[in-house]
């Protein structure tokens, strides 16, 4: 077994763009991420493209944890892509992000503790879905993530993906990573939902590489109706490092939100960065 222990750093939570270049490996990472699911009680869903559903239950059969049991029981699911995303016409981002919902919620109700979701997004590329549309699904299937009961790994080949083009995809993504990472690989950036109060916990870097996902869970948590008229309390405490396009989405996201947002945990610098693009912000509104 080729597998890399990278994928194993994927935890509930974790939304993660998978760039590879070989058939095989991106199939070790699938069996792997599907069993540790299995061996920790979870849902696991694999959405297949590129290799048919008996190869990838082979490879979770190899890892070492038995299919049959978890298929019949309905804890594994391995099915084409085609099969469960819209067809016909182009499908739209947002009925794609209900797709995934649905999935989610359904592994709610049946009692799992978390779900783990692996997709061959090779199938968009004969769906008519666009390279934009697909970073808008991406990008909108982020705060699905924020619960900690979601695992997510993308799957993309970069042979058939255009260079500019897997950039914005992988920046959809808090964590880009690949069979060519170090085994200690963590994603760049991991965001938690808190409930009281209500707002969110970061945790890592914010840069070009991640600052779609960034921004799309900062308007997720600044729209949801459980703050109660109350400003989010956006803890940054764990924040290693902000650039200054992910500062600008905060300022922009306090300034839209009508409660505004309350950081804390902040560092001087990152503090002075704000402050600064603030003042400017109102010198020159947009």
């Amino acid at each position: 077994m080729t597998a890399t222990t990278v994928v194993d750093q994927v935890h509930l939570g974790d939304h993660v763009c998978w760039t590879h270049d070989d058939e095989s490996g991106a199939l070790d990472a699938v069996g792997r991420f599907a069993a540790a699911g299995l061996r920790l009680g979870h849902k696991v869903v694999c959405f297949t493209e590129t290799s048919p559903p008996q190869a990838v239950r082979a490879r979770v059969d190899a890892v070492g944890v038995p299919t049959e049991a978890a298929v019949a029981a309905g804890r594994l699911r391995i099915v084409p892509a085609v099969e469960v995303y819209p067809t016909g016409e182009r499908p739209a981002p947002e009925t794609m992000v209900a797709t995934v919902a649905d999935e989610v919620d359904r592994a709610r109700q049946e009692g799992y503790p978390g779900i783990r979701l692996a997709g061959d997004m090779a199938w968009v590329l004969r769906s008519g879905t666009t390279l934009d549309d697909l970073r808008r699904y991406e990008t909108a299937l982020n705060p699905l993530f924020l619960d900690g009961r979601v695992a997510g790994l993308c799957l993309y080949d970069r042979r058939r993906f255009p260079v500019d083009g897997m950039r914005a995809l992988a920046a959809a993504h808090p964590g880009t990573a690949g069979p060519q990472n170090a085994r200690t690989w963590a994603p760049l950036l991991r965001a938690y939902r808190t409930i009281d109060p209500p707002g969110l916990r970061l945790v890592g870097q914010v840069d070009r590489s991640n600052r779609e996902a960034f921004t799309a869970v900062l308007e997720n948590v600044t729209a949801d109706e459980r703050t109660a008229g109350r400003p989010p309390v956006v803890d940054v405490s764990d924040l290693s490092f902000v650039d200054v396009g992910a500062a600008t989405a905060i300022v922009r996201a306090d300034r839209a939100s009508a409660t505004g947002i309350r950081l804390v945990g902040c560092r001087p610098a990152l503090r002075r960065l704000l402050h600064l693009l603030d003042d400017m912000s109102t010198e020159h509104p947009a």
